[in-house]
């Protein structure tokens, strides 16, 4: 930890901000813009506006909340993970219970914050992230995400998204989710339920969100509990057909 008395010089470090509560955004930014180590701070009101801007600006850290409309933190985290591997992030939220703080950490966040935030340890926080070099070298994408847990999040946060996955040996497929539901899913030339069930089944994957689809036609009515038991079954009685 970064004693308080040092003085760091962060001036060449960009921060980002992203949080849809625009009293705390305000708050946070205000507090941030002089700060004693000299960091660039400029924020965004949403996952999907804060995605154009680390397109644009390449912020060395991005402090973003988790639930949000559109783009949520969780999901703002992994698209960046591929494209942008040396952004770190900073995940917040005021609704975190131990399995969303594990899964953010996971995923590749730095640190979870609980909110509220207490600005004065906002910014020392900032200034240990910074003026420390990462644990190791960034990757490219995550791997080993698991697809029934990452989907079972989007259906809590009623998402609306593509889910593409792929597998190292090469195979890949796409979960397309309308408002949290499991609508439709390709896996080859097999759609539907049975690519839904096929995908569900895999422990690790890489992902890329894509915000901008909506599939044409639903090929899928069960619900995603259903549809993930019914995977696990399928998975487990593969299994033991092997043995």
């Amino acid at each position: 930890m970064i004693a308080g008395s040092m003085k760091v010089d962060l001036s060449d470090k960009l921060v980002l901000l992203v949080d849809d509560e625009e009293s705390l955004l305000r708050g946070m930014q205000a507090w941030l813009r002089d700060n004693q180590a000299g960091y660039a701070v400029f924020s965004a009101s949403d996952g999907t506006q804060g995605l154009k801007l680390i397109k644009q600006h390449r912020p060395d850290l991005v402090v973003a909340d988790i639930r949000m409309p559109g783009l949520n933190g969780l999901e703002l985290l992994l698209t960046c993970r591929k494209k942008y591997p040396d952004t770190r992030f900073i995940l917040m939220s005021a609704y975190g219970t131990k399995e969303i703080e594990q899964r953010s950490l996971s995923y590749g966040a730095v640190l979870f914050l609980h909110k509220p935030v207490d600005l004065p340890n906002l910014e020392q926080t900032i200034i240990n992230v910074l003026g420390t070099e990462p644990a190791c070298e960034p990757g490219g994408f995550l791997s080993g995400i698991s697809v029934p847990g990452f989907a079972q999040l989007l259906n809590v946060e009623r998402q609306t998204l593509v889910l593409n996955l792929s597998k190292k040996e090469g195979s890949s497929g796409s979960l397309y989710f309308v408002d949290g539901e499991l609508v439709h899913a390709v896996r080859g030339d097999t759609t539907g339920e049975q690519a839904a069930m096929e995908l569900l089944a895999w422990d690790q994957a890489d992902m890329l969100i894509d915000c901008g689809q909506v599939p044409d036609a639903r090929t899928i009515e069960k619900p995603l509990s259903l549809l993930l038991m019914e995977s696990m079954r399928a998975k487990d009685e593969k299994t033991k057909a092997k043995k």
